[in-house]
Parts: structure tokens; C-alpha cells; sequence
């Protein structure tokens, strides 16, 4: 990635971030060109707006049971590292 300048910059999550959001979309014959990831994305996206919200689903979200143990679960979770992480 480089800047506005031609230099190379710095690569942090934000710059992915801004990579992924910002890509070049294709449009032809008012057909939309998306990459499977492109589309991976856009699926995720419209799926989590368009999720189907109940009013039990709120109450069960508001007046979830909390308690000692759920959170020492929580916190004490063993972490299994299956492979090279790179951010």
C-alpha cells in the first residue's frame, strides 16, 4: 500500500479495513462484479440488517442471566492457537 505521495506506508488494520471497504467495484450492464470476498461481505452485511428481531429475542438479550460462574467461563477460556496469525 502506498501513500499519496508514492511512499510506502505503515499496513494497520485501519488500511485493511479502508482496502476491503473502499476496493474498486465493477458495475456492467447494470450487473454488479463483486470477488467472493466482496461477496462474502455484502452477504454478512445484508443478513445481519435483515435478521428477523422478535420481541423475545430483545427481552432475552436484555434479561440475560449473568452470573459468577458464566463469567469466570468467560474469562479463564482456553485458547487454542491453530495457526500463524498475521494482522
Amino acid at each position: 500500500m502506498e501513500s499519496k505521495s508514492g511512499l510506502p506506508s505503515e499496513v494497520n488494520i485501519w488500511s485493511k479495513i479502508r482496502g476491503v471497504l473502499f476496493k474498486e467495484i465493477k458495475i456492467t450492464d447494470t450487473k454488479l462484479e463483486l470477488t467472493p470476498r466482496q461477496e462474502k461481505i455484502f452477504k454478512n452485511v445484508h443478513d445481519f440488517w435483515n435478521q428477523e428481531i422478535t420481541g423475545q429475542k430483545v427481552h432475552d438479550f436484555l434479561f440475560y442471566d449473568i452470573t459468577a460462574t458464566k463469567v469466570k467461563n468467560f474469562l479463564l477460556k482456553d485458547i487454542e492457537i491453530i495457526d500463524n496469525i498475521e494482522l
